[in-house]
């Protein structure tokens, strides 16, 4: 699944991604654990940071910019999800 699959197509629903960055900074608050909750507010922080890179590409993107985006983002959220899936916290 790419970010456009989940968030639209062309550039990128850069007002979905910030959605997203905002849901997960409400679940950080909520969670428990405090390796849980800031390894979720750095995923929120990559996403952020994906949508902006979205919103600076101009329209239409360049071949491979969106994918690109989509590969920094993948790169970006690897630790946070690394802790999130970690033996026991499933």
């Amino acid at each position: 699944m790419t970010v456009t699959d989940l968030v639209g197509a062309a550039r990128g629903d850069v007002a979905g991604l910030h959605a997203l960055a905002s849901r997960l900074r409400r679940a950080a608050a909520a969670l428990p654990d405090p390796e849980d909750a800031v390894a979720v507010r750095v995923a929120a922080d990559a996403v952020d940071v994906a949508a902006e890179e979205l919103r600076a590409l101009p329209a239409p993107p360049p071949p491979g910019a969106v994918v690109e985006v989509e590969t920094v983002l993948a790169r970006d959220l690897a630790a946070p999800l690394a802790v999130l899936t970690r033996e026991g916290n499933h």
